[in-house]
């Protein structure tokens, strides 16, 4: 029902020779490549003991890794596996986590929740996994399952962040904010259509969360279409697009596909004020596309590569060392699946030298102030301060669609009540 697959991360584990140094909380700007590189993953001086918790052996811990390596989503998947390799490399490179090795063993969820739950039973009961990494919209399907047997998660799915066992660094409760619909109305739009794919739950709660922003902010929202990638066509879209009059397109589906609608929209001769990306800041897809990805923006709820800094150079680094086939290294879901290695591996850290699932999921939960080594704005774990992400950047494809511009470094909006 779903592929095997399994990766032991390259390179030789490094001999600890010393103690391990506090890890810093706020976004730094003196913080060494290096010590970003290792983020809070160094080895303890005292050599790892056997321990009776699945998945953790005298010399490694093993994870399981769910990715929808094929369906509807597959594109994800090498971007995603890549950030998990970097992340995991430079951690085993720096020592590893209190002298083990941390390694994982993928399954393909083909996009579906169906698979991804029953993924999730195989790499937890048969292959005996500590824990999940899921950077896939399918997360859903698992959701109840690790719940129920206190599994830790680390996920780039909204769709179960409420968990107990499940964290994510986007958000940590699925509340929407009126962030996005603040940047339409400043960028000029006052009438949305919002184009999304029967995908997954994800997707659903996704496309929601915009309506509500946009509504917050005074955008009205004309219609909601649903396209499907190979078996509708884009000019047929773009000119219902049009007879509903709207000045913003806002996509959440695969950016590949807005990028053909909107194409045919400008080729039509509509040119809607605005267009706003769920996904989509890849310097890949500027290759591919070039000006047809002109003026369409992207929210980033990390710092943008243009704005550099250690954090970003961290990553930079880590994907040219230990994830050398993607060649360009700039693209979101790299980034997100790296930022949900580095929570586990804090996870991992946290829970101590013989580490326990409950003991993993009591100590991330306490904390505080959590930056990913400066790519991300502090958030909080901590059950009492779940807020959602109310800052992102935003950044947009420039006219000659050849580099990104970063519009808003630090734009802020407000919860919304329920």
């Amino acid at each position: 029902m779903f592929s095997r697959g399994h990766l032991s991360v390259r390179g030789r584990a490094a001999r600890p020779s010393g103690r391990r140094a506090p890890c810093g909380g706020a976004l730094a700007v003196a913080v060494l490549l290096s010590a970003a590189l290792a983020g809070c993953s160094s080895a303890d001086r005292v050599s790892a003991a056997p321990c009776g918790t699945p998945g953790v052996g005298e010399h490694q811990i093993d994870l399981g890794v769910l990715i929808p390596a094929s369906g509807p989503a597959a594109s994800q998947s090498e971007a995603a596996r890549a950030g998990i390799d970097a992340r995991l490399g430079a951690a085993n490179t720096a020592g590893g986590i209190h002298g083990r090795r941390v390694v994982y063993q993928w399954r393909d969820d083909q996009g579906s929740a169906a698979v991804n739950g029953v993924a999730a039973r195989d790499l937890v009961e048969q292959r005996q996994v500590f824990g999940l990494i899921e950077p896939t919209v399918a997360a859903a399907g698992s959701v109840a399952y690790v719940t129920q047997r206190g599994i830790p998660v680390t996920s780039t799915d909204q769709v179960g962040s409420s968990s107990p066992t499940v964290f994510a660094a986007t958000t940590v409760t699925g509340e929407a904010v009126d962030l996005p619909g603040r940047y339409v109305v400043g960028e000029g739009g006052r009438r949305a259509v919002i184009i999304t794919t029967a995908l997954s739950a994800a997707t659903s709660m996704t496309a929601d969360y915009y309506v509500r922003s946009l509504t917050a902010a005074g955008v009205t929202t004309a219609a909601t279409f649903t396209f499907s990638s190979g078996a509708d066509d884009p000019a047929e879209l773009a000119r219902r697009i049009a007879a509903t009059h709207a000045d913003t397109v806002v996509g959440v589906l695969d950016p590949r596909d807005l990028v053909a609608i909107v194409s045919a929209l400008r080729g039509g001769d509509y040119r809607p004020k605005v267009v706003l990306s769920a996904t989509g800041y890849n310097h890949t897809l500027l290759a591919t596309y070039g000006t047809r990805m002109a003026g369409i923006s992207i929210p980033v709820y990390y710092r943008p590569f243009e704005l550099g800094g250690p954090g970003v150079e961290a990553y930079a680094g880590a994907m040219r060392r230990f994830a050398p086939q993607i060649t360009q290294p700039e693209q979101d879901i790299a980034v997100a699946s790296y930022i949900s290695t580095d929570i586990f591996l804090r996870g991992l850290d946290l829970a101590g030298p013989c580490p326990t699932r409950a003991g993993f999921v009591a100590a991330l939960r306490a904390v505080n102030s959590y930056d990913a080594n400066g790519l991300i704005s502090p958030i909080s774990f901590r059950p009492e301060a779940a807020n959602p992400l109310v800052c992102s950047a935003y950044v947009q494809a420039n006219s000659a669609g050849n580099a990104f511009v970063v519009t808003e470094p630090n734009f802020c909006g407000h919860p919304l009540s329920p």
